[in-house]
């Protein structure tokens, strides 16, 4: 077998390319290292994550709403008995004070009411007090008296002829004739002035009767003028004239000629009235002088009767003539005692049951009056409360028909009635809150107030009414709440959509973070806190207080300084990766 021998050169070369060869797989390895070393330490590199640095601040928890400005109260007006407008002294947009007089309706048939009202009144008091104090005229008292005083001189004229027959002496026969001649005296005396007492009171009683015919015409008159008047408007003394064309117009009469002639129906009334009182007073004395006079005459007969019988009983005694004698001074006695209880009867006040009768008319007549100044009263229409009058719905000459006054708290006054009024002293807002919000708010927790429509418009108001039962609606269930505001800002109209804010509660000095760091967990919350060297985080439990909807108060968990993770961590677990040297 040959063997063949290289030459040295050739082995040379062999071992060079080797090398080579060599060197440059040991380089491409580095390279594939070096690779491997920096993405994997670029893979245990932390994401940048957001957060924030717990710090003390304040918490300001509110609820918000809107809803339409209304005013403390809105008042529809009207008159509460009919009548025709004599006057409307607003205007729509007018500011009045509580108690001004708004409208006026004509009063003067009223006015002749209570005029009317009060005549019967005096009249039905003055017949009280007779009945209360006895209802004898000074005539009838007089009469009785005068009987009185005669009973008691027939008893002493009877018993001093009783004591002169049983002992006649010349004086008492002298004092006997002496009686009969007086007696004679006084019948004839009292026949003359009974006589002129009623011819006096017959001619009062004409002259009385004779007023009150006048009296009557008068106020038929008056009644007829004033009637003609306000049917007609014209004048009754001269309805009519004849104009440039010859025409008949009629003759209207001017507010202060109306009133003329109705001031002179009131008159011709409370003159009739006084007229027939005359007439009643002067036949009452007519009576008491017609009837005093037969009683007066008979008196007088009697007298002198009995002043004869005592002549002739003393000229003439005997048995029989005694007892007469002692009967006459027993009829006497009686006849004493018959004019006091005369006297006491008349003078006596009228009993329990006349005078509840007197004084039911005087009640009576009282409220008719009451009852009609009231109605006169009301033919004014005041303003109640200060506030803008926002409808005037009558004019000066129109009906008014009578009607009860209505109040509503909607945001709009309507105006159904005579006049409408706002009160914006205190304007306020109504508005819905869920279950969840009324149970934060509270009555008298601030709030603060803006309307779109009125740019750089803020107001202070105050929650002044929160609805203790909750309305549903289509199944959801809201409660109202009230805020009232003070504002005088000619701006804010009635019935603008408000934008509120309820202050509930307010928090200071308290660790405060942002509510996007809180991570639900079971029934609390826990946030990730950032470590120190900012690489890492780690899950804390924290307790909650209050919160704004964007911050929330820590109350423990949690200290100033830490800084919390506010969006979802990004950070990967670091990883080593072996390279092909099983180096890290």
């Amino acid at each position: 077998m040959a063997t063949t021998t290289l030459p040295q050169q050739q082995i040379a070369g062999a071992h060079r390319g080797r090398w080579i060869a060599g060197v440059i797989a040991v380089i491409i390895i580095a390279i594939i290292a070096a690779l491997l070393i920096v993405r994997a330490r670029s893979s245990a590199t932390t994401s940048a994550v957001a957060t924030s640095t717990v710090a003390s601040g304040t918490i300001v928890a509110s609820v918000a709403g809107s809803g339409s400005v209304a005013a403390a109260q809105s008042l529809d007006l009207s008159f509460l008995t009919g009548g025709t407008v004599t006057q409307v002294l607003v205007a729509e947009g007018d500011s009045v004070a509580a108690g001004q007089t708004l409208a006026q309706l004509d009063t003067r048939a009223l006015t002749l009411q209570v005029a009317s009202a009060q005549s019967q009144l005096a009249s039905a008091q003055t017949k009280l007090a007779q009945t209360t104090d006895g209802d004898a005229q000074p005539p009838d008292i007089a009469a009785q008296s005068a009987s009185i005083a005669s009973a008691q001189a027939q008893l002493r004229s009877a018993q001093a002829q009783l004591a002169a027959l049983r002992n006649p002496t010349a004086d008492a026969l002298s004092a006997a004739a002496t009686s009969v001649r007086q007696a004679e005296l006084d019948l004839q005396s009292q026949t003359n002035a009974g006589s002129a007492a009623k011819t006096k009171a017959a001619q009062a009683l004409a002259q009385s009767t004779d007023a009150l015919t006048q009296a009557q015409s008068k106020y038929a008159t008056a009644y007829s003028n004033w009637q003609y008047v306000q049917d007609t408007g014209a004048d009754p003394s001269n309805p009519s004239s004849t104009n440039s064309a010859g025409q008949k117009v009629k003759n209207k009469l001017s507010d202060t000629q109306r009133q003329q002639y109705a001031d002179a129906f009131v008159q011709a009334q409370a003159a009739l009235h006084s007229a027939e009182i005359a007439v009643q007073q002067a036949q009452v004395s007519y009576d008491s002088a017609r009837q005093a006079e037969p009683n007066s005459i008979q008196q007088a007969e009697a007298k002198l009767a009995n002043a004869q019988a005592q002549l002739s009983a003393l000229q003439n005694p005997s048995r029989s003539a005694l007892i007469q004698q002692q009967a006459g001074v027993d009829q006497a006695s009686a006849s004493l005692a018959q004019a006091r209880a005369n006297l006491a009867k008349l003078t006596a006040p009228g009993t329990t049951s006349d005078v509840a009768i007197q004084a039911g008319a005087v009640t009576q007549a009282e409220q008719s009056l009451k009852q009609i100044q009231l109605t006169l009263d009301q033919a004014t229409l005041r303003a109640p409360f200060a506030g803008v009058v926002t409808a005037v719905n009558i004019v000066p000459g129109g009906s008014a028909s009578s009607g009860s006054s209505s109040s509503t708290s909607s945001s709009t006054a309507s105006s159904g009635g005579a006049i409408s009024l706002i009160d914006r002293s205190t304007l306020h807002v109504d508005l819905t809150l869920s279950e969840n919000d009324v149970a934060k708010v509270a009555l008298g927790q601030p709030v603060a107030l803006t309307i779109d429509a009125l740019k750089g418009w803020v107001a202070a108001g105050a929650v002044s009414y929160i609805a203790p039962a909750a309305t549903t609606t289509n199944g959801v269930v809201t409660y109202a709440v009230r805020v009232r505001f003070p504002d005088s800002e000619p701006r804010v109209k009635v019935g603008m959509t408000a934008n509120l804010i309820v202050t509930t509660d307010t928090h200071a000095n308290v660790l405060v973070v942002p509510a996007s760091a809180l991570l639900p967990k079971g029934a609390g919350y826990s946030v990730k806190v950032l470590s120190a060297d900012g690489k890492t985080t780690s899950e804390v439990d924290v307790q909650v207080g209050l919160t704004d909807g964007t911050r929330t108060e820590i109350t423990g968990g949690l200290k100033a300084g830490d800084k919390v993770v506010t969006t979802p961590s990004t950070t990967t677990t670091t990883t080593t990766r072996s390279g092909p040297f099983g180096g890290g």
